[in-house]
């Protein structure tokens, strides 16, 4: 049985009980039944619901079974709502009568410790052959099958009576929620709800005892109704199958959106590198999640946001950004915002700004148009002038996004604006979102047209232009798969031996800088000379990953007298430490842009390689992107250009340009050693010098696991 037709019992059942219907309107068990009923009797849930209760005869005319054994049809899904205790029973009877799989909404398990109880519910599913969602779950939601376990009342009465809408389930769309947390489900379910957009499916899936998330999402890649699949993240057990999820996906054409949440949990294993300290395990999350395909949000309201944009519209081609507002103070701020934020706000073609001019000559739009870009038609704009300017925009064909900011306070511009610049939207070939502020029945009603003519709106313009930014970032992958290796962690540590690191380095295609370990005065003045001044020194223990704290490293020394001064210095803090006997190292001085390049395995997605801007402030910095190792051509690119920073790649201050190709290599290279050696933990060159096509690794340390 394939993993589509196995999971299809959660979404497209002929037949659900749910065990643990109770009497009181307001137990979950009940609440449950009472959405499943209400859909049967709307037509909308075709499956036939069978209540389960020993202690209930009848509710609402229906029969109430004392167990699932009186229930002569075959049930493909059960759905329990029991204390703890009797779930892995429950489990077991329906193995033995026939159900396909079982949702466990219970709680109690191992998210209050409780891991024997855990166990025994293992047990009971591989005993029962059931697959089974939870526990300590809400479920499944599905639009077009009607099925729906959420326990939230639409409409709920206050202590006094009143009754007031409580939850807003959305109809049907092409958004599918994937979450670990059943709140933040029913947070983008309200938000898209409330917007009017639709959804297909949500699978909550509570402490994954069976039925993981890389088998939900792998079950929506195959989906025809789903194109945009929403994911909430709290912790991956296989890091690598889940990736190749969003790879299947993506194959699939389907867009991902996901939030990580834990950004400050700490790192289990001692940072030795500063890779190891700066890539923790959000950052790790956040690259590895990019490098497959997904756009990775910060917030719940941006998981809401983006997940309304990718509902509507595709991801632009580029970054090129049309502004057209009617709102002057606007159009500044949507230009100063968006080229923050690395769109690029450029200029209308000439033959289009000549059109502008036309349009103003003929009394089409306002003569005090602004018609450059941003492209501000002032507030004396009415609609047909808004609809005129828009087309300009549109057939002039340089644009990759469209941000349309139709005010409506002015009293010239009315709603019956946005269904024509939809039409001109559609057929423009770009992306396009829209924006008008404010929380007034005008406003909403313009927002609501946007996002029904197919153009998603926002309130705020900042929101808005980051979500174009978000969704300009897209990576595309071109890999297959990633590669899966098994996982260490927890043991301890120890530094690799300085010349096996440069012996490793250059055996992998990277230049290392000359340099001589030396123990006497002598033999360092002898090393300088053979090097070339100036030169740097510095203490040649593996044993203190960061030297400059200690004053270990001396640099620009440019004769003999500083050669000795230097020695003596370095070989004082040395014997303090107790390092004495490791030498002092004399070193070449190199020029060029100071980056980072380290590696590190990773307790959740195993080798991983960090690029990023390096020096002794690189921790300050943070400018820096982790990927899953190793890494393919198309990635290594990606990587450089998503640098805050990657500007100083293209040479400043007498700085010739890096030779992207030749640091490219060095960061594919790299990302196999680990991959190629499984006995290194960290590896790290800090810092690695580019400048032209130089390459070179001036300062390696790397941590191998050590022998039992």
């Amino acid at each position: 049985m394939g993993l589509a037709t196995e999971l299809d019992a959660f979404f497209n059942p002929r037949s659900i009980a749910v065990v643990g219907v109770s009497h009181h309107p307001d137990k979950i068990g009940r609440v449950i039944y009472d959405r499943l009923l209400n859909n049967r009797r709307q037509g909308v849930l075709r499956a036939d619901v069978y209540p389960v209760n020993p202690e209930l005869k009848e509710l609402y005319g229906h029969r109430v079974f004392s167990s699932l054994s009186e229930i002569n049809e075959e049930i493909d899904l059960v759905v329990i709502a029991l204390p703890a205790s009797q779930v892995p029973q429950a489990i077991l009877e329906a193995g033995r009568n026939g159900a396909k799989a079982a949702i466990v909404v219970s709680g109690g398990f191992s998210e209050v410790g409780n891991d024997q109880l855990t166990e025994s519910l293992r047990r009971a599913i591989k005993q029962s052959g059931l697959r089974v969602l939870g526990p300590n779950t809400v479920g499944v939601m599905d639009s077009y099958t009607g099925v729906n376990t959420f326990f939230t009342r639409e409409v709920k009465a206050f202590s006094d009576g009143r009754t007031a809408q409580s939850f807003i389930f959305p109809g049907k769309g092409n958004v599918s929620i994937v979450s670990q947390s059943g709140a933040l489900a029913h947070y983008v379910l309200d938000t898209l709800g409330e917007r009017g957009v639709g959804v297909r499916a949500v699978a909550c899936v509570g402490n994954q005892i069976d039925v993981s998330m890389s088998e939900l999402l792998s079950y929506f890649a195959n989906d025809a109704l789903t194109s945009v699949v929403v994911v909430y993240v709290e912790g991956v057990r296989h890091g690598r199958e889940f990736l190749n999820s969003f790879l299947e996906l993506r194959r699939n054409g389907k867009q991902i959106v996901v939030l990580k949440a834990g950004r400050t949990l700490a790192g289990k294993r001692t940072a030795y590198t500063h890779t190891a300290s700066m890539a923790g395990e959000w950052e790790t999350y956040v690259g590895a999640f990019k490098q497959a395909g997904a756009v990775v949000v910060d917030n719940v309201k941006e998981l809401a946001e983006v997940s309304l944009a990718l509902s509507l519209q595709k991801p632009p081609r580029g970054r090129r950004l049309a502004i057209l507002t009617n709102a002057g103070g606007f159009s500044v701020i949507a230009s100063d915002l968006a080229q923050a934020n690395g769109l690029e706000v450029i200029q209308l073609p000439e033959a289009a700004i000549e059109k502008m001019e036309r349009l103003k000559r003929e009394g089409r739009i306002p003569p005090v148009a602004v018609t450059t870009n941003p492209v501000d038609l002032s507030g004396s704009a009415d609609s047909a002038a808004f609809e005129e300017a828009y087309r300009v925009i549109s057939e002039s064909g340089v644009f990759d996004m469209h941000l349309l900011m139709p005010f409506h306070v002015p009293p010239m511009m009315d709603e019956r604006v946005v269904p024509k610049l939809a039409e001109i939207a559609r057929s423009s070939g770009a992306t396009v979102v829209g924006c008008d502020t404010g929380d007034t029945e005008w406003s909403a009603t313009m927002r609501a047209l946007m996002i029904k003519n197919g153009i998603p709106a926002y309130k705020d313009m900042e929101d808005a232009i980051r979500v174009l930014t978000l969704i300009s970032d897209i990576f595309t992958p071109s890999r297959k798969s990633f590669p899966v290796y098994e996982a260490r962690s927890g043991e301890a540590l120890e530094p690799i031996p300085r010349a096996h690191l440069i012996e490793l380095i250059r055996k992998h295609g990277i230049q290392v800088a000359r340099e001589e370990v030396v123990f006497t005065e002598d033999d360092a003045v002898e090393a300088a000379e053979r090097i070339g001044y100036p030169v740097v020194m510095k203490i040649a223990s593996e044993r203190i990953p960061h030297k400059t704290d200690v004053g270990g490293v001396q640099l620009g020394i440019a004769d003999r007298a500083q050669v000795l001064r230097a020695f003596n210095k370095l070989a004082g803090i040395a014997e303090k430490l107790g390092l004495s006997d490791k030498g002092v190292v004399v070193q070449e001085t190199v020029r060029g842009v100071e980056l980072i390049l380290g590696s590190k395995v990773d307790e959740t997605f195993g080798p991983t390689v960090t690029i990023g801007i390096g020096g002794v402030l690189t921790e300050v910095i943070r400018d820096f992107i982790t990927f899953v190792s190793p890494v393919q051509d198309d990635e290594a690119d990606y990587m450089l250009s998503r640098l805050r920073l990657s500007k100083l790649l293209d040479g400043f201050r007498g700085y010739p340009p890096v030779d992207r190709k030749a640091l490219r290599e060095a960061i594919i290279n790299f990302s196999k050693i680990l991959v190629e050696n499984p006995s290194i933990a960290q590896l790290e060159i800090n810092p690695l010098m580019a400048y032209g096509e130089r390459i070179v690794a001036v300062d390696i340390r790397g941590w191998r696991y050590s022998p039992p």
